[in-house]
């Protein structure tokens, strides 16, 4: 097996050696081709050094040499891409298992650093002869599958033609080009989830949410368009849409419900923005008769994209007035003394550990833990994911500040949701609660 891993592509490297195994191929045997691009090299190129997402991306490539054959080959054709030819299969079985091979490989966590992360990959296969004879076209197929397999749950895709049919899963490139026309045409949507107060049911806020509905009928995951949008100048422009959006909405809401706030999130490239902090105190002098509020949710992986920055982003932000929350708490890695010196006054714990609380007692230490953590730091506790009556009271056992959670309700479109907050009532679990308050 080739173990070479250069620090160069090896795109052409890898379609010569992919020609030959095709031209070898004994009668009546496939051959595969898999497609691996990682989703978030990038950000760890900015967060610990392009040597550190190199050394990474070298480990995962030789835990994926470790499970192949001798005959196999595996190649570097992009900077953050691997491509695989898997020869003289007796089915399209074997390709694939190989593929579970990797996505279980992908789990283990790799040092960067000093800290261990989990990579995240979306993979594509195709097969030789079914979708292809040439190397070139069998290339294109999986890069064509690997495209598709970053809008699936699992990161799997395997190549079929009805995937040239797909108008949902443009190119990064070309839906650059479409995110700049949706803001000039105004084709972006603001949703909105509520969060509940957990002692009483009362209704205290919303996270706002984007979404995307092109005038064609066609509809964009944020998880698709954000992560394009974040590797290009395009996350700053949607921020202040977003910003502007929800805080017009609220200031309706709050006429209504004066202790509403509206949570908008602030991802790690428009945290490290240079006029990000000017942009917010625009948006709030126009549309906040109080700045409270406004909530703004910063994950922990933007804590470490250039930590200093960030820190003197969030010092002047707490200073307007505007509350911090870190959002998807327990899957990042900040340390006790982050949180100690960062003015953030909530924890939103993340769903993956809301979801099982009731089951998996792992995932119940987990929440109980941060839940205390938060309040020895005087922050508020926000649970994301409650989906059942049985999660709801556990979480208000522990004295959970909020929550959010289809059991409440899903996002809704901001007109929906003001007609819902209108009519809402806590549900029965809180009556007594609310009757002690309200007495």
């Amino acid at each position: 097996m080739n173990r070479q891993f250069p620090g160069t592509p090896g795109h052409q490297r890898f379609l010569l050696g992919l020609s030959r195994t095709l031209l070898d191929a004994p009668a009546g045997k496939l051959a595969g081709v898999l497609v691996i691009r990682f989703r978030h090299l990038h950000e760890i190129q900015v967060d610990y050094g392009y040597q550190q997402a190199e050394q990474a991306l070298a480990s995962f490539a030789r835990r994926i040499g470790g499970v192949l054959r001798d005959v196999d080959i595996i190649e570097r054709i992009g900077d953050f891409t691997l491509a695989l030819t898997l020869p003289a299969l007796s089915g399209s079985q074997q390709a694939e298992l190989a593929a579970s091979r990797i996505l279980e490989l992908v789990e283990v966590p790799v040092e960067i650093g000093n800290d261990k992360l989990t990579l995240k990959l979306d993979l594509g296969v195709a097969m030789y002869p079914a979708d292809g004879h040439a190397p070139e076209s069998l290339l294109r197929c999986a890069e064509v599958a690997c495209d598709a397999a970053a809008n699936t749950v699992n990161g799997y895709q395997r190549y079929s033609e009805s995937l040239e049919d797909r108008t949902d899963l443009p190119r990064s490139y070309l839906m650059e080009r479409e995110i700049a026309d949706a803001l000039r045409n105004d084709e972006f949507r603001l949703y909105m989830q509520p969060k509940i107060d957990l002692r009483t049911g009362a209704l205290t806020g919303a996270e706002a949410l984007l979404r995307w509905d092109r005038p064609d009928g066609r509809q964009f995951r944020p998880d698709v368009f954000i992560p394009v949008a974040e590797n290009s100048n395009l996350i700053v422009p949607l921020t202040i849409w977003t910003l502007n959006a929800a805080l017009r909405s609220s200031d309706e809401l709050t006429a209504r419900f004066p202790a509403f706030t509206v949570a908008v999130n602030l991802s790690p490239s428009a945290l490290s923005h240079g006029d990000i902090f000017a942009h917010v105190a625009q948006a709030t002098s126009i549309w906040c008769s109080d700045q409270p509020q406004l909530v703004l949710e910063i994950t922990e992986t933007a804590l470490f994209k250039e930590p200093e920055r960030a820190a003197q982003t969030l010092d002047a932000l707490h200073a307007e007035g505007i509350r911090l929350s870190i959002d998807d708490f327990g899957t990042g890695y900040s340390s006790l003394s982050q949180l100690a010196a960062l003015r953030v006054g909530e924890l939103k714990i993340d769903k993956s550990f809301v979801q099982g609380v009731t089951r998996i007692e792992k995932n119940a230490q987990i929440v109980r833990s941060i839940i205390d953590l938060a309040h020895n730091f005087d922050m508020t506790v926000v649970a994301e994911g409650i989906e059942d009556a049985q999660t709801l009271e556990f979480l208000r056992a522990l004295e959970c500040d909020a929550g959010q959670g289809f059991y409440f309700a899903r996002p809704m479109p901001v007109e929906q949701f003001i007609d819902w907050a209108d009519s809402y009532q806590p549900r029965p679990q809180f009556a007594s609660v609310v009757g002690l308050v309200q007495g």
